[in-house]
């Protein structure tokens, strides 16, 4: 109807109304457009939200296992000190013979942890990192992310297996291993706990296998070496918490 009108005034000379169709015309083009762009920026916040929710919740259960496994490698490296402490000066502290062995078995064990890093690695993917407005907080999900690859990838501290691990046990009696396997250690839905365990009933030798390990001069190398690499995963776990703990707080003040 609007071109029929302004091909009407076009025939009458009436240069008036030819304006005011025209304006008409461009005026509704633009609105849509306007629209169009409005929905597409909505539709665009959404998506950053849903997505800066997701990374803000994986970041809390990084947190959660970082806390976790930090208690386990202080543990471990504190137990790894013990067994270090006897080998090298015979000092004891208290402790019996089997409470040496038990330091010497709690130590082998190691705690792989595993970061959530879905949906950035998503965003990443799909060259949707702009759905994160802020360019510092992309700049600092980057720098974290990258350090969390490198940690606990390949022989990155949160992610090692320890040679002192299979050396240790290859030379520790079997009946002591079952035993140490069924009262000093306990893993139930993903919960690992150390126990104090006693020293089992009728078995005797113990001071002469810690001896023997003591006097193992491979083994105490990969102990030493195992025992620093767990107190260093402590204090990264620490500064991880912390860079995480501050990603949330930017993180929600996007939200």
């Amino acid at each position: 109807m609007i071109l029929r009108r302004t091909a009407e005034a076009f025939r009458r000379q009436d240069w008036f109304t030819v304006t005011i169709e025209t304006l008409m015309v461009v005026l509704g083009v633009f609105l849509g457009l306007q629209v169009n762009n409005w929905n597409e920026a909505r539709g665009e916040a959404e998506r950053s939200r849903e997505y800066l929710s997701r990374i803000r919740a994986e970041l809390v259960a990084d947190m959660t296992e970082l806390e976790r496994h930090r208690g386990l490698w202080q543990t471990g490296a504190s137990e790894g000190y013990v067994a270090i402490s006897y080998a090298e000066t015979g000092a004891r502290a208290g402790a019996t013979d089997w409470e040496i062995l038990r330091a010497f078995l709690h130590a082998s064990q190691s705690f792989q942890l595993s970061f959530v890093d879905t949906t950035y690695f998503e965003l990443r993917s799909a060259g949707e990192l702009r759905l994160i407005p802020d360019a510092d907080l992309r700049s600092a999900l980057a720098d974290y992310y990258v350090l969390v690859a490198a940690r606990r990838g390949g022989q990155g501290p949160y992610q090692v297996l320890p040679e002192y691990r299979e050396m240790v046990r290859g030379r520790m009696r079997s009946d002591i291993m079952r035993y140490y396997w069924q009262a000093c250690y306990q893993q139930s839905a993903g919960v690992t706990t150390f126990i104090d365990c006693p020293a089992p009933e009728g078995v005797t030798g113990v001071a002469e296998i810690i001896r023997q390990l003591a006097a193992d001069q491979e083994i105490m190398d990969a102990l030493r070496y195992w025992a620093d690499t767990q107190r260093m995963a402590v204090e990264l776990a620490g500064f991880d918490l912390g860079r995480a703990q501050a990603l949330i707080d930017r993180v929600d003040d996007q939200l």
